[in-house]
């Protein structure tokens, strides 16, 4: 599926849920993408969610970061029979970044289990995988 700037494929031998935004995007398009991953997610009874950014910029605003906490991250609680797992894979460049509202970073540094998902950084795809398969 690809649309929002985005690609999502399922990846059952993995199994997760490979999402990569193939272009700079704003910010209702990367709510719609996210909307469509947690579809994806849905349709396939799959919680393991790798998210690749590498081929976008940061998107690290306060009402982003707001929506992310109040509006999308509440909706996973529950939603699955664990915890989502979401593997943020970043450039090397963009990880040494400070996190800000809203980043990557910042998002993963708040990972809670109790509340829905769990999160990391990796700056190696084949990392990210292994600890999406844990």
């Amino acid at each position: 599926m690809s649309d929002f700037g985005l690609d999502i494929s399922p990846r059952p031998d993995l199994p997760a849920i490979v999402a990569r935004w193939q272009r700079e995007i704003d910010e209702p398009e990367l709510r719609a993408g996210y909307s469509a991953i947690l579809t994806a997610g849905d349709a396939h009874a799959c919680w393991r969610w790798l998210l690749d950014l590498r081929r976008r910029d940061e998107l690290a605003t306060p009402t982003l970061a707001n929506w992310i906490e109040t509006d999308f991250f509440p909706r996973l609680v529950g939603r699955y029979p664990s915890p989502v797992r979401l593997a943020f894979l970043v450039s090397p460049r963009r990880a040494g970044f400070e996190a800000t509202e809203g980043s990557a970073a910042s998002i993963t540094a708040g990972s809670q289990a109790a509340r829905g998902y769990v999160t990391s950084l990796f700056t190696d795809e084949a990392a990210a995988y292994a600890w999406l398969a844990q």
